[in-house]
């Protein structure tokens, strides 16, 4: 009980009048992370607020807007690069209620490293739904993960 008159006395203390516009932040960076067809894809999402500016400026993302960044990156089952080859994906993004969109990735090649990134336009408070659905090979696999988008 003691914790919860605590985050309520936080919460009202938190609360005032100024009405200024606010900077988003990802609530709390989102990750997932699967196999296919030999490759390890992990996925992991950042307010396009909290890109610094060689991060930004290294994937060719605009900070100017409100949202979220998702990136994929592939890897070997020890953390190394490798080519993806026919990796392909086919990937939705929601800011729900809204229903899924097509969201394209693009692949950016870093130090012998292939990272796949989207971005997508919300304002906060939202919550974006991310699904990836990669083949490769042959193989199959899904992942579906979401980013908490507040105000900060």
């Amino acid at each position: 009980m003691r914790h919860l008159a605590l985050l309520l006395l936080l919460t009202l203390a938190a609360c005032g009048g100024d009405t200024s516009p606010v900077t988003a932040t990802a609530h709390a960076n989102a990750t997932a992370s699967t196999t296919v067809g030999g490759v390890t894809l992990q996925t992991s999402t950042v307010a396009l607020a909290d890109l610094n500016d060689a991060v930004a400026a290294r994937y060719g993302i605009e900070r100017s807007g409100e949202g979220v960044m998702l990136l994929v990156t592939v890897r070997d089952a020890a953390g190394n690069g490798i080519d993806p080859g026919d990796l392909r994906f086919t990937t939705t993004a929601s800011v729900l209620p809204d229903p899924p969109k097509p969201l394209a990735l693009r692949a950016i090649q870093t130090d012998g490293m292939t990272d796949y990134i989207g971005a997508v336009q919300a304002r906060a408070p939202a919550t974006i739904a991310f699904k990836l659905i990669a083949t490769r090979g042959g193989s199959r696999a899904d992942i579906a993960t979401t980013a908490e988008l507040q105000p900060r």
